[in-house]
This record gives structure tokens, C-alpha cells and sequence, in this order.
């Protein structure tokens, strides 16, 4: 018990010290990926599914189906993800791909960019993405995963001869994952070591990348005809931002094959302009599966994801 108090004090005076993140980018590797995900807080380290190549490899699922996600933020804010996973061996091999297309003002010179940039709107496009492969396998029941990925931020930027020339500006970064995920207890525990790499060049200045460590645990129960399960994680940013996350989700099925769920979530987010809260809704038929997810940010706008998975 005295273990357990001095760890939670530790943890709220590295979180106290930084009231928020670290400026990182680009920006599409803040951001959930996927409905589930955003709907349980992101807390996703220790989930399994063909998203899972985002956040920790170690938990990829060999489906051998496929995941597609579309997104939008406020009014002028799009996004798209696609994710797929398949056995060869004793490997499982992945893939993923999301991409976020917005808008914001010209006269914007502040990078990186925040996740609330999206729903705010403006003039000049603005484009981020993030592209990876991945493999997975077991040894001795750890499942240990990598991947490579490259994330990549264009954004306007007015022309020093005219205010009237916005000239697209690029700046990308090649990054590794590391994963490993194991059985425990009842449930499933995630460690994933994300972001791995070394600084990019934006606006003629270096800008960082948001390496972290997630540590994370997930668990599904029954409760007479529902089924309930829950993921729980902590994420450590390089310059010690300590981000908490949880999700909750219930499912009931009243047929074999289909199913619906609700899902909740929280977890501290980049900046004030995000609010901490997630959730979201799920319908199964059989092999296919629809899922949503709502992100919510200030002045009442949201985020709606909406991701069809089919195995």
C-alpha cells in the first residue's frame, strides 16, 4: 500500500510539471487512428486488432481481413485509415496507412501543429500522414513485435515575396516501433516503445518527434448475457509528460454472429483545446463489424471516425 501511494505521487508530480505535451510531430502520429480506439481513450497498447500496428506491434492480429476508418473534424477536417494483418508462418506481417487532409489560416505560424488545428478551419490545406509495416511473432508466449514507419506534415506557409503566395512546406521523419505483450492475470499487459528516431527539419528549424513508452493492461469479462471489457494505460513522453488513459466498453449479443457494443473512454490529451472524453458505438454481423467513435474538442466541435472491419 505505501508502494502504491508513493508511485501515485510520483506520477501526479512528473504530470504536475508539464501541463502539457511536448510540441511533437507530425501531427497524424498524435492521433487515434481508428473508431474503437478514440472511443476507449486511445488506450489501446495492450488491444488487439489490425490497428494495433499503430500503437504497439506486439499486438497484431492476425485477421486476415482488413480495417478501413473515415474521419471528420469540425467542418473542413477529413481523414482516412486503412490496416491489415495476415499470417505467414510463424509471422504475422502488417500494414497501415492514415492520413489527415484540413484546413487552417494562412497567417498560422505556430509548429507543430495541435490535433484542434483540424476542426478549426481556414484558408490553406494542410496535410499529415503516417505510413508503416510491421511483424510479429511469439517466443516463449511473448509477443514480440517491430515496425517501420514514416510519418510525414505538409503545411501552408505564406510566401516571404507576398502575402497572396502560400507555398506548401514539407517535413517528414523515418521512425521504428517495439513492442511486447504477454498474458497476465486474467487479461493481457502491453509495453511499446513508439516513435523512435531522431529530429526533422520544418520551417528551417528542427522540430521533434514524440517519442514514448506505453505500458498498458486490457481484460474481457462476462457478466450473466453481457460482456464487458476494459484497457488501461500509461504513456511517458521524452521531457517527462505523463499521459493516463482508460476505456470501458460492454457488449450484449442476443444471436451467435451478432452483437452490439457502447464504449467510453478518458485520458489526458495534447493540449486544453481536446476534451479528456471519448465514446462510442459498434454493431457486429457476423464478419462484419461497424464501429464509431467521437472526439470532442472546445467550443462544441467534434471529431466523428467511422471504421468498417471486415474478417
Amino acid at each position: 500500500m505505501k508502494f502504491s501511494r508513493l508511485h501515485a505521487a510520483l506520477l501526479l508530480a512528473v504530470a504536475a510539471r508539464t501541463a502539457t505535451a511536448q510540441q511533437a510531430g507530425p501531427l497524424a502520429l498524435l492521433l487515434p487512428t481508428a473508431a474503437r480506439p478514440a472511443a476507449m481513450g486511445n488506450a489501446w497498447v495492450a488491444g488487439r486488432d489490425e490497428y494495433a500496428v499503430f500503437t504497439n506491434p506486439a499486438q497484431l492480429n492476425a485477421t486476415n481481413g482488413f480495417g478501413v476508418t473515415l474521419s471528420t473534424f469540425g467542418g473542413s477536417g477529413r481523414g482516412f485509415a486503412a490496416a491489415s494483418a495476415a499470417s505467414m508462418g510463424p509471422v504475422t506481417l502488417g500494414w497501415g496507412v492514415h492520413i489527415v487532409d484540413f484546413s487552417a489560416p494562412r497567417t498560422a505560424s505556430a509548429y507543430p501543429l495541435a490535433p484542434a488545428t483540424m476542426v478549426g478551419g481556414g484558408d490553406a490545406d494542410q496535410l499529415s500522414l503516417v505510413a508503416l509495416v510491421a511483424g510479429q511473432m511469439t517466443w516463449k508466449r511473448f509477443r514480440i513485435g517491430v515496425a517501420g514507419k514514416y510519418a510525414e506534415d505538409v503545411v501552408a506557409t505564406e510566401a516571404s515575396s507576398s502575402s497572396l503566395l502560400v507555398l506548401p512546406t514539407r517535413g517528414a521523419a523515418w521512425l521504428a516501433d517495439v513492442g511486447v505483450s504477454h498474458a497476465l492475470w486474467t487479461g493481457t499487459a502491453g509495453l511499446s516503445l513508439q516513435n523512435v528516431g531522431q529530429p526533422y527539419v520544418m520551417r528551417a528549424r528542427q522540430v521533434s518527434v514524440p517519442t514514448q513508452v506505453s505500458l498498458g493492461w486490457t481484460a474481457q469479462k462476462s457478466w450473466g448475457p453481457l460482456d464487458y471489457g476494459f484497457a488501461t494505460q500509461v504513456s511517458l513522453r521524452r521531457g517527462g509528460w505523463v499521459a493516463p488513459a482508460v476505456g470501458l466498453e460492454t457488449s450484449w449479443s442476443w444471436i451467435e454472429g451478432f452483437r452490439v457494443e457502447a464504449r467510453a473512454g478518458a485520458r489526458r490529451t495534447e493540449t486544453d483545446d481536446e476534451k479528456p472524453v471519448g465514446a462510442g458505438l459498434s454493431f457486429t454481423a457476423d464478419r462484419l463489424t461497424l464501429d464509431y467513435g467521437a472526439a470532442f474538442y472546445s467550443h462544441d466541435r467534434m471529431g466523428h471516425r467511422l471504421t468498417v472491419r471486415w474478417r
